[in-house]
């Protein structure tokens, strides 16, 4: 799937002109809101898979080449979880302009109303909602691979306590092999803290969802109900109504 940038594409550019021009400043700030928030996860995520890579090169320098099979299946895992998150935030993005579009056309044909139907019918807090679950099992999968590499790091030094123990018996040979346990032992901690970052970063996106949700979420009005952009549909037809109306008020007071 080909890069896309919200920030400066045709159809997310034109909607946020009608929008200004219509004076749904708040339907415009939330989707402001949820373009930038798209677009910082997708640099996140590529950042992400720049890091998988360095980690297979750093697991190319393990000397054991069975701990390095079954680390090299447990960074691929890792990787396979960030691509699906980048999968997920690409195709949202994909959803994102064709919502937009659908706006600006449904403004041109129909007018303001149909545009504040347009901008609801793209369900922002729905679309947060699911890439928020998103990326928290992301980050459920990558802890899981965190503590699966972690038990690789316990082998080699249960491995390098048998070796040294038996380095003593056979006059200096087993000390050798140790050191190279003790390499492997130091890059697994540096692919480890690297997956462990990783958990950090899904749990830290996970949770920007979640303000952004609650900053667009409507607030409720005081009889309890929760004002939606429905509320301004119905101010848009009652102002349309007035207008209707004014024509034959004036006629009666001839």
């Amino acid at each position: 799937m080909e890069p896309i940038n919200l920030n400066v594409h045709p159809q997310i550019i034109d909607l946020y002109e009608v929008l200004e021009q219509n004076g749904l400043h708040k339907q415009k700030e939330e989707v402001q809101s949820l373009v930038g928030y798209m677009e910082s996860m997708d640099y996140n995520l590529s950042v992400m898979m720049n890091e998988i890579q360095k980690m297979h090169t750093e697991i190319g320098r393990l000397y054991d080449k069975g701990i390095r099979a079954q680390c090299a299946k447990i960074v691929s895992k890792a990787g396979d979880t960030v691509q699906q998150a980048k999968t997920m935030v690409s195709v949202t993005k994909v959803k994102i302009i064709q919502s937009a579009g659908d706006a600006v056309k449904a403004f041109r044909e129909k007018g303001k109303s149909a545009l504040v139907q347009a901008v609801q019918a793209m369900r922002i807090p729905s679309v947060l909602s699911s890439v928020k679950n998103g990326f928290s099992r992301a980050a459920q999968s990558v802890r899981q691979s965190t503590e699966r590499l972690e038990g690789l790091r316990e082998q080699i030094h249960e491995a390098g306590g048998y070796i040294k123990n038996a380095g003593r018996a056979l006059f200096g040979k087993g000390p050798a092999e140790s050191e190279k346990l003790k390499a492997d032992k130091g890059l697994l901690a540096k692919v480890r803290d690297g997956l462990e970052s990783f958990g950090t970063a899904f749990s830290k996106m996970e949770r920007g969802a979640d303000r952004l949700l609650g900053k667009i979420q409507p607030e409720k009005e005081p009889d309890g109900r929760r004002q939606s952009v429905r509320s301004e549909l119905h101010r848009l037809k009652a102002a349309h109504s007035t207008q209707d109306r004014a024509p034959a008020a004036k006629e009666q007071v001839r």
